[in-house]
């Protein structure tokens, strides 16, 4: 009797066995869940192609991805500690400059962007670490074969196709588009030049840039594709029709967890101040208030996203009446000890208050025009650029506002997102504020869009943002640059 229960009990794990077996790799049954690429033959042979069939890369980063620094080499932006935050070190510094009467793009101090903010380097009670941003999506970008613009390139290469574009995140996107035109403008002619000397290619071969825009990154790059190099005008004034200008050198812009119809977190900031880590001090709203991008970036009007509480009624973020009403962000009369720390000149609170005033004026004005300038319809989106979108749906995040008559600010609903930006944001979906549809409505021509898991900076930290990028990037051509650069090229071997 003992010898048939062992029989049974052997036959029984022989028949998990083969059924484990039978579903194995390969097998039709298969249910594995798998989270490491294979770099087969043809992946390595693309990654490790050198030549102008493989258009170069440019990352750029969003908002407060950049190091600040003064003329000194002080870091004003990219070392955070407690004690220094409480104490509003480098505070004056690393505010955009508020001057009365003088336009935005004239006000200027001794900072400028540094270096890309790979890491995050914090300091609390003595102790240091470090948060991963940028290095992520540098160093997935690298083991794709993209070479970087170091001091040396590597001993095998003879010219760098990973160019990281730094910019002020504080001052007008349409001014970082501006830089971004210079940016490219430079790049290309310098390898244009490397190409003439290997490949023998034309002095005016077209080179194409493959452009990866994370956060407020993907919205200099939208500008920048509408209009090139152009600087948003100092008065309002009716905008001109795109000349996409910027997409001659664009072959494909991906796009990352971007606020392509604005995001509720920046009036909450705007409002509260910013605080990078939960339980640390908060950069308040006067330094916040100073700016420019913050206002860039408010939810979108035709989202209605932002209502008084009990009417319903929509608010107009871009009026300044609505700021002065609420007494929000430089006109909170409790921020008048920062800004006394930001402008220590201005002796008294009246002047103060009219400076700040002027400043916000200037800000919400260039805001509301940035938002006319890339919500402006045009159908001539170049037929050899595409728009690529990866976002993030898995976390709750603010979506919608409601204003209370004493101004105070409460999240009334909440959508799938990364934390930061919601989906339909990012998509830039118009039926967040109009009529419902079964499906996405969005005035964006995206050539796929892409949901991924993630929060705000773990998007890029995805397994499934690693696969998506690489498939865009090096296995997939818009067909016109491909007729384009073969023309008189050797074989790609």
């Amino acid at each position: 009797m003992m010898k048939g229960k062992i029989w049974i009990v052997a036959s029984g794990l022989l028949m998990i066995a083969l059924l484990n077996i039978s579903c194995a790799t390969g097998s039709y049954q298969d249910n594995g869940l798998y989270h490491k690429k294979i770099n087969d033959r043809m992946s390595r042979m693309a990654a490790q192609y050198e030549g102008p069939l493989r258009n170069p890369v440019i990352v750029i980063h969003g908002l407060l991805g950049a190091k600040i620094s003064d003329s000194k080499g002080n870091k004003v932006w990219g070392h955070f500690a407690p004690a220094q935050m409480a104490a509003g070190t480098f505070f004056q510094k690393l505010a955009h400059p508020m001057k009365k009467g003088i336009p935005l793009p004239q006000l200027k101090n001794d900072t400028f962007p540094s270096g890309l903010l790979e890491q995050s380097e914090v300091r609390i009670l003595g102790l240091q670490f470090f948060l991963d941003n940028y290095d992520i999506l540098v160093t997935s970008l690298k083991d794709a074969g993209y070479v970087p613009e170091p001091k040396q390139l590597y001993p095998d290469k003879h010219f760098p196709s990973l160019f990281v574009f730094y910019y002020d995140w504080r001052r007008d996107i349409s001014e970082n588009a501006a830089a971004l035109d210079r940016f490219i403008k430079e790049k290309k002619e310098m390898l244009r030049r490397q190409y003439r000397a290997m490949y023998g290619t034309d002095r005016n071969y077209n080179i194409q840039f493959d452009l990866v825009g994370h956060s407020m990154g993907g919205l200099v790059a939208r500008y920048y594709l509408r209009y090139g190099g152009k600087i948003l005008p100092d008065q309002l004034q009716k905008l001109p029709e795109p000349d996409w200008s910027g997409a001659e050198h664009v072959d494909k812009l991906i796009i990352v967890g971007t606020p392509n119809a604005g995001y509720a977190d920046t009036l909450l900031e705007l409002q509260n101040g910013l605080r990078l880590i939960s339980g640390s001090p908060a950069y308040p709203p006067a330094l916040i208030g100073t700016f420019l991008s913050y206002y860039e970036m408010l939810p979108a009007p035709e989202t209605g996203l932002v209502r008084e509480k009990g009417t319903g009624k929509a608010i107009d973020l871009f009026d300044i009446n609505t700021w002065i009403k609420y007494k929000w962000g430089l006109l909170d009369p409790s921020q008048d000890v920062w800004l006394a720390r930001l402008m220590p000149d201005i002796k008294t609170k009246e002047e103060r208050r009219e400076i700040a005033l002027d400043h916000l004026k200037k800000a919400l004005m260039k805001a509301k025009m940035f938002r006319e300038a890339l919500t402006y319809p045009s159908d001539q989106l170049p037929g050899d650029v595409s728009l690529w979108l990866i976002a993030g749906n898995s976390v709750e995040t603010n979506a919608s506002l409601e204003v209370d008559k004493k101004g105070r600010i409460t999240v009334s609903e909440k959508a799938a997102g990364d934390g930061k930006i919601t989906f339909a944001s990012s998509c830039q979906d118009a039926r967040a504020g109009g009529i419902w549809y079964p499906h996405m409505v969005t005035p964006i021509k995206w050539k796929a869009i892409y949901p991924v898991p993630g929060g705000h900076m773990g998007i890029m930290n995805s397994r499934f943002f690693d696969f998506i990028l690489r498939h865009i990037l090096l296995d997939i051509r818009n067909p016109e640059p491909e007729k384009i650069q073969k023309k008189g090229l050797p074989p790609a071997s």
